[in-house]
């Protein structure tokens, strides 16, 4: 359910990345001539700047050092890592650096496609959910969202089971919203929704749910159960789920029928 705490302004590792840019090129600082004074590798740091790679106190406390700093990076630190679960923490900095997510869903919207109401009543139906909580983790949800409004937005690809369309989350009104904004996204040009129909039966993502990310340098997937997640790297298991993929794309309905089968969903609500 990608649980999240929250955030305000713009998302904060991307504040940190953008911070960490700026003050070191004017600096006149390389990634090579970097990494020796923190001390760390080269590796790190262009990771860190990419945003595969989560900034640590260490890291950061080192690289104020050297850049002359007085806690401009530090005060974005726990935005960034004490909101989430530590399971999820690494997962959103791959997620902004990422040119392209594909997303399989089988029961809810994707997080990044939520609406606020739709995302409260996701939060709502956790266990013991208390309403600052909630309203936390509906803010950071939300800026997670600021990814796909930015300059070069990822190419978002989803598909979703026909049945994440007729569970009414949240109760007619509010399905009725997440749908409109579902088709609303439908018209940027990086952002795709196919639904896999109930006819198709039984298909390779009954399973579960999963996200799959990718940029120049980072290949990485996202699975989680109900209490806890994990980062994917390894090639083995990247390959199989790029197979899980590839098969329910072939049972997705093209996004012109989608579009309708939405519409249809909308109409009856």
């Amino acid at each position: 359910m990608e649980r999240e705490g929250n955030v305000s302004g713009k998302a904060p590792i991307e504040e940190y990345r953008r911070r960490m840019r700026q003050y070191r090129t004017a600096s006149g600082l390389t990634h090579a001539r970097l990494a020796p004074l923190i001390p760390c590798s080269e590796s790190l740091v262009g990771a860190v700047e990419r945003g595969t790679r989560p900034p640590t106190e260490s890291f950061t406390r080192g690289l104020e050092r050297v850049l002359g700093l007085d806690g401009e990076l530090l005060e974005l630190l726990p935005a960034i890592r004490d909101v989430n679960p530590t399971w999820f923490r690494k997962w959103p900095a791959i997620e902004a650096a990422a040119k392209s997510i594909r997303i399989y869903q089988l029961a809810l919207v994707p997080g990044l496609l939520q609406t606020a109401h739709y995302a409260r009543a996701v939060f709502e139906g956790e266990p013991g959910a208390q309403s600052g909580e909630v309203e936390k983790a509906i803010n950071a949800r939300l800026q997670r969202q600021t990814i796909l409004s930015q300059a070069s937005p990822p190419g978002l690809s989803v598909i979703l089971d026909e049945s994440v369309l007729l569970r009414q989350i949240g109760g007619p009104e509010v399905m009725k919203g997440q749908l409109r904004y579902l088709l609303d996204a439908m018209t940027r040009p990086y952002v795709t929704v196919r639904v896999v129909p109930l006819l198709a039966r039984s298909t390779a993502g009954l399973i579960g749910p999963f996200v799959l990310a990718s940029d120049d340098d980072t290949n990485a997937a996202f699975l989680e159960n109900a209490e806890t997640g994990e980062v994917i790297h390894q090639a083995e298991l990247m390959h199989k789920l790029n197979q899980r993929w590839e098969l329910l794309s072939g049972l997705a309905q093209p996004t012109y029928e989608t579009i309708k089968i939405i519409t249809r969903v909308v109409e009856e609500l």
